[in-house]
């Protein structure tokens, strides 16, 4: 940044601050995040990112300066298409409107917008908003595909000057939609250079304007989640995943979520019981892999308790008990799938879901313990309704439901300890995941949560749960990021803090 630089605070349409520079306070050889034109003659027009958002999972400012130079608008057959790159048509009065103002009467937007549960309907909104401020038809082009725990939904859509949607792409699938637009000539003078759009009939003949049914909220998510492992997985290379199936609704999710992601012949589960667990574990776990046609192995772990115990022993002035024995056992899992993964070339999916490792409900090098998440921001009570969402659509295929009726009804358990159950150390899932979602999501303070009518025993003890976790989350592996604010890059917290609501 050259010395004595302006900088600026630009509000967008949502609250959200974002930096501008001033184009002529910059010096052109600074990085930018651009957008180009190109004809059979080369680039034509490049379009620089004027705001740059610094927010949840955004950190552009570490890589790049605003953008500088004049707008990029071109000339497509008399229309003035003015070229914009995402943050940039969220603000109103923005980069937008000036190009409204300099010319343009179609906006084209170039995206890479993170999936998360609404951001749909929050992208039409604005379009409407934008499109109603610059009288502009707008088209958005949203990428398609995950990265680490990001996941690029696609569903770009084009919207008309007064806002409404004319067309709309799928969700998750990579798609051509062409689409006829009414724009208006642009004033003579306006444009930099000039294109020439395809053969009339034949672009006639193919004329979509196709308005793809938007998808239900859960079955969303669930694409999301098969996308985002899909990905993880083929881009870095791992041909094959394993996990530990325990009989539970959690890995009963992700087994069947990895199967829709890259094939049952690509899976393979493992059933580890030790001397706690019950025998509908393995068994629920036999058949959740008979239905999902997945190879599954039994590992009983109690040679390895054992062992474990014996070397302890002399330690701990006795055999471990209490809570060292119960992560004790859930190590010794973690060791055994770490030890095939090496051995095989496969990725470990863990399977802990949200809400458990908000309050630190998971063992460190346990069952934490893998190369991605799948649920990680998937709280526990989506978790049943993927579960049941996912059976659903087999039915409606006259498939056998994947996930066993067994498996949705039992009380979830641990089994670390005899007649262990998950509302002993937690509330119910249905009393704790709004507290989550207060908290964590909202950024309700416990004195909010409180005055909005929960229990203020509740709440503290909640809150600290979460905070203490912390250092626990820190040493988590990544995993598809379905809300609007996850674990990680959304949410970072200090693990070193004093603070405490109870102190207030």
């Amino acid at each position: 940044m050259s010395e004595g630089a302006g900088l600026a605070l630009a509000p967008s349409s949502d609250g959200r601050d974002v930096t501008r520079f001033a184009p002529d306070e910059v010096s052109p050889s600074h990085i930018a995040n651009a957008l180009v034109a190109i004809s059979e003659d080369g680039i034509v027009a490049t379009a620089t990112k004027r705001l740059l958002p610094n927010y949840d999972v955004f950190d552009e400012l570490r890589y790049f300066h605003p953008g500088v130079g004049p707008h990029a608008i071109v000339n497509v057959e008399g229309v003035g298409v003015g070229l914009l790159i995402c943050e940039d048509v969220w603000t109103a009065n923005g980069p937008a409107a000036e190009l409204a103002r300099e010319g343009a009467t179609l906006l084209v937007v170039a995206n890479a917008s993170p999936f998360a549960r609404g951001r749909r309907e929050e992208r039409e909104a604005m379009l409407r908003e934008r499109a109603l401020e610059t009288n502009c038809p707008i088209a958005y082009v949203n990428l398609v595909g995950g990265q680490d725990e990001l996941i690029f939904d696609g569903q770009s859509m084009v919207v008309n000057a007064k806002g409404d949607v004319i067309a709309r792409a799928s969700a998750f699938n990579e798609e051509l939609l062409i689409v006829e637009i009414d724009a208006r000539e642009s004033a003579a003078g306006t444009v930099i250079d000039t294109f020439y759009a395809r053969d009339e009939t034949r672009t006639k003949a193919i004329h979509l304007n196709h308005i793809t049914d938007p998808l239900g909220e859960v079955e969303e998510i669930y694409q999301a989640l098969v996308m985002g492992t899909r990905d993880y997985l083929r881009k870095n290379g791992f041909r094959s995943a394993i996990l530990g199936l325990s009989g539970g609704i959690d890995s009963s999710l992700v087994a069947t979520i990895a199967v829709d992601a890259v094939g049952a012949r690509a899976v393979r589960g493992f059933a580890m019981p030790s001397r706690y667990s019950s025998d509908h574990s393995v068994s629920d776990a036999e058949e959740l892999a008979r239905r999902l046609d997945i190879e599954i192995t039994t590992i009983p772990i109690e040679p390895a308790h054992q062992a474990f115990g014996s070397m302890l022993h002399g330690v701990l002035a006795g055999e471990p008990v209490g809570l060292t024995d119960e992560n004790l056992q859930s190590r010794v899992r973690g060791v055994v799938l770490m030890a095939v993964s090496n051995a095989t070339g496969a990725i470990v999916l863990t399977t802990g879901n949200k809400s458990e490792m908000a309050v630190g409900y998971s063992t460190l090098y346990g069952d934490s313990a893998g190369g991605f998440a799948v649920i990680k921001d998937v709280p526990k009570t989506l978790v049943y309704e993927l579960c049941r969402y996912r059976n659903e659509v087999a039915i409606s295929y006259g498939d056998p439901e994947p996930i066993p009726h067994s498996v949705l009804v039992k009380a979830p358990s641990a089994e670390l300890r005899p007649d262990q159950r998950d509302d002993q150390s937690l509330p119910a899932y249905e009393e704790l995941d709004p507290l989550l979602e207060l908290y964590v999501e909202s950024d309700a303070t416990a004195e909010e949560m409180i005055a909005s009518g929960h229990d203020p025993a509740l709440v503290l003890r909640i809150t600290r749960l979460v905070d203490l976790a912390e250092y626990k989350r820190r040493q988590m592996p990544p995993g598809v990021r379905i809300s609007k604010k996850a674990f990680g890059r959304d949410r970072r917290m200090p693990i070193t803090n004093a603070f405490r609501p109870e102190t207030l």
